[in-house]
């Protein structure tokens, strides 16, 4: 399957089969993939929490599953608890993993001289930058770089996932004794989909022209119908949601695995 049809069939999955234990060496792929990701100066200050849900204690359970929404999180065998990792741009340890990327001929061109370069003109404001530097947007962005890729290689093994973020995220994240300079990112829920791969369809997205400009905010980016029927073709672009049998299935699978309390809204008997 090429790339851009496995980012057009990617579904948030919130049904899964809860009997169907997800494989360890699948979940170590993910995280090989989000090991892999690109990083500003290579610090890799993704961090992740890989939670089983039969070893879990109840306690663990019940602040990432409440009773009411969410009912991903009543059927997934597996979570991930993604966060940040502030530390790794703090005092010498962003200088010295840029001072690595040398050695390993990923900047510059002339190692020592690089390296020179690096101690003398950059390493006084990595310094002074860091602290800010770990709570700043590329460094939250390169968490989800890392997440993303892992996601793309969860669906590439069979699997579904479901990312959540919300204010019970701090809640859960107290249970795990993250150290001081940890940010909680997300919970991704992990499993086998009991729903089918096109989860009702394509989730509809704004026009291209609404969520991107040239030159400046307010000119949109203009799409080209060429590109458009490229991308139908590629099976990038698919059926919109909701597909006609789409309600039919959600009240299946609410009945099939017990999650009539657990939904915003009752099911029709």
């Amino acid at each position: 399957m090429e790339l851009k049809e496995v980012i057009g069939r990617r579904r948030t999955i919130r049904f899964f089969l809860p009997y169907k234990p997800v494989e360890r060496e699948k979940v170590q792929k993910m995280l090989e993939a989000a090991r892999r990701a690109s990083c500003a100066g290579n610090v890799m200050n993704v961090r992740a929490i890989v939670i089983w849900r039969e070893k879990a204690s109840e306690k663990v359970i019940k602040a990432i599953a409440p009773r009411i929404g969410y009912q991903q999180m009543h059927t997934a065998p597996v979570f991930i608890f993604w966060y940040n990792e502030a530390s790794v741009y703090i005092g010498d340890a962003w200088p010295d993993s840029v001072l690595r990327l040398a050695d390993a001929r990923r900047i510059g061109v002339e190692v020592e001289a690089t390296k020179q370069e690096i101690n003398e003109k950059l390493r006084p404001g990595f310094l002074m930058a860091g602290k800010a530097m770990g709570v700043a947007p590329l460094a939250f962005m390169d968490v989800g770089q890392a997440i993303a890729q892992a996601t793309l290689v969860a669906y590439e093994e069979g699997l579904g996932s479901c990312l959540m973020s919300s204010p019970r995220l701090d809640r859960v994240a107290k249970l795990f004794n993250l150290p001081e300079t940890a940010t909680p990112v997300c919970v991704q829920a992990l499993g086998y989909p009991a729903e089918s791969w096109e989860a009702g369809g394509q989730t509809p997205k704004p026009p291209l022209g609404e969520m991107f400009f040239e030159m400046e905010v307010g000119n949109a980016f203009a799409s080209d119908p060429k590109v458009e029927q490229e991308m139908k073709d590629a099976k990038l672009t698919q059926a919109p949601a909701p597909l006609p049998w789409r309600d039919e299935e959600l009240k299946y699978l609410t009945r099939a695995l017990s999650l009539e309390n657990t939904l915003l809204n009752e099911v029709d008997p």
